[in-house]
Parts: C-alpha cells; structure tokens; sequence
C-alpha cells in the first residue's frame, strides 16, 4: 500500500463518514449549540498552524533517521518530507474536528472570561510546563530516547501557551478534552501499526526507546496524543471565546 492510498482508505474516507455524521446531527438538532461554520473556521486556523508547526519539526526527524519512509511508496518530497505527510498534517485536525465536532452536540462549551487574571493557575501552569520541558531536555540525552526528546521538547511549548491562555475553560472542560483526545490517538496509533506492519514507513530503533503500546512504539503513540490533545483544547478555546461573545 503507498501512502496515498493509506491517507485515502484510512484518513480521508473515516473522515468523510464523521463529517456526514455530524452534518446529520447538527441538522437534527432542535437548537444547535454553537455555529457549524464557526467550528470550520477554527479548525481551519488550527490546520494551518499545524502545518506550519510541525513542517520543521518533520524535516528535522528524518533527517536525524527517526523514520524514514519506502522509496515506491510517496509521490514525492518537499525537503525531505512526502508530501503525503503534508497532507496529513491537515487531514488529522479535519478528522479530529469531525469528532469534536459531534461531542459538542451533546456537551456545550461554557463560555469563560479569558481576559481575567487567573494569576495564581497560569504562574502554576507555566512553572510545571516549563519544569517538565527542562526535565526533558536533562534527562533525555541519551540517542535513544531522542524521538521521545523530540517530541516534548516540540510540542510542549504551544500545550504552555494553551494552558496559560485560560486555564478555567480548560479546566472545566476537562472531560470533553480528554474523549477528544483518546478517540483519536487510539485509532490514529491503530492504523500507525498497521502503515508500520506494511512498510509504509519505519521507525528506527536507533533514536527510540525500545518501548511499546500493543506493538507500537511507544513515541508514535504520544506524537498522536500530543497532537490530539493541542487540537481538542484549541478547539475548546476557540469556542469558549465566542461562546462568551454571544453571552
């Protein structure tokens, strides 16, 4: 299989069902809870700064042989990234977005006061994010636990940003985020295993730990927790924000 038709059977057709099952819900909804276009709209600004975000980060990985891919089985590469990769990088918050999107239906997001203070939780936030990411950075030396460096020293500075932009709205939506967050990294690291199985690409045991979640290495399944987990609560700002415009 390439990895343009992996996107298609396992990423952009999943897709399509969850955007058809929101759709249906939404329009059966006697009083929608929030604006369908809005929800686009935010989803679209998240896959852009995904993009944009994780574009050096990928071209860095590979270049430091954490994965690599089958030479028949991209199109092409811009840098040293397929361009399937590209495409995934914006295909996963569409997915992700169809998800949360259908959860909202039954679980509306509270509309919070971003602009207060909240000093002593955002100064709380920042001192434990910013002591897990030098903790990271000490004790993650080793070449072995590189993807695994690569990954928190990366993605853990913009999880600061949400957490310190308000962290009520957050904290309140806590349950929300997290099924947001576990549906897709369960199925995103099932269909990962199966890419991996079939040589796809190759995560080399070189600059990971050697650890494994169901035969998965461990570092693919907290790339796409991680990555969930920024889209479900930029999500839950985005909303929180006009949710409190409109009140």
């Amino acid at each position: 299989m390439t990895y343009l038709t992996f996107l298609i059977f396992f990423v952009l057709a999943p897709s399509f069902v969850l955007l058809g099952a929101l759709l249906l819900g939404y329009r059966r909804a006697q009083v929608p809870r929030y604006s369908l276009q809005n929800h686009w709209v935010g989803t679209g600004i998240l896959a852009a700064i995904a993009l944009i975000w994780t574009t050096p980060w990928d071209n860095v990985i590979i270049a430091r042989g954490v994965w690599s891919y089958g030479e028949d089985r991209v199109l092409a590469t811009i840098g040293l990234v397929p361009i399937e990769e590209y495409a995934f990088m914006v295909l996963m918050p569409l997915f992700n977005a169809a998800i949360f999107g259908c959860l909202l239906l039954r679980a509306p997001i509270m509309p919070t006061n971003w602009r207060a203070p909240q000093w002593r939780a955002r100064s709380f936030t920042l001192l434990c994010y910013g002591v897990f990411w030098l903790a990271a950075f000490i004790f993650l030396q080793a070449e072995t636990a590189y993807y695994l460096r690569a990954i928190l020293l990366w993605f853990l500075p913009p999880l600061a940003i949400q957490a310190v932009f308000d962290p009520k709205a957050l904290s309140r939506h806590w349950c929300l985020i997290l099924v947001a967050t576990f549906i897709p990294t369960a199925y995103f690291s099932l269909v990962d295993g199966f890419a991996i199985q079939d040589g796809i690409w190759t995560i080399h045991t070189a600059t990971r730990t050697g650890l494994d979640l169901f035969g998965l290495p461990m570092e693919e399944a907290l790339f796409f927790f991680t990555t969930s987990l920024l889209l479900a609560r930029g999500l839950v700002l985005w909303h929180s924000i006009f949710a409190e415009t409109k009140s």
